[in-house]
């Protein structure tokens, strides 16, 4: 009976687990040698995208950076007589209620 139940474990558990080990090492190796293609083929230059032939060359900006003029902002006083409420008053509002709530039991 122990025969059967080491069989069946090599079976069911061993034999499926290293199948599954070695579709994991095969894959991780195609992985590795397709970016190891794709480093040899990248261009060494520092440019390392590559501009498609049919894609149009990028226009300059027409305003120089050196142009226009530094604006420096000033903080305003706060005006509490447009209405605003002050920090320490607290406006509570009715609560709206669209659907009235039963327990199911």
């Amino acid at each position: 009976m122990g025969t059967f139940l080491f069989l069946l474990l090599i079976f069911f558990v061993v034999i499926p687990l290293i199948k599954s080990m070695t579709a994991i090492y095969r894959a991780r190796k195609a992985a590795r040698r397709f970016f190891e293609q794709f480093r040899q083929s990248a261009p060494s230059s520092g440019n390392s995208r590559a501009t498609p032939p049919n894609e149009p060359r990028r226009q300059r900006k027409k305003i120089n950076p050196d142009d226009g003029e530094f604006v420096q902002f000033e903080d305003l006083p706060a005006d509490n007589s447009a209405g605003h409420t002050s920090a320490s008053e607290t406006v509570i509002e009715q609560q709206v209620v669209d659907v009235e709530w039963e327990d199911l039991k």
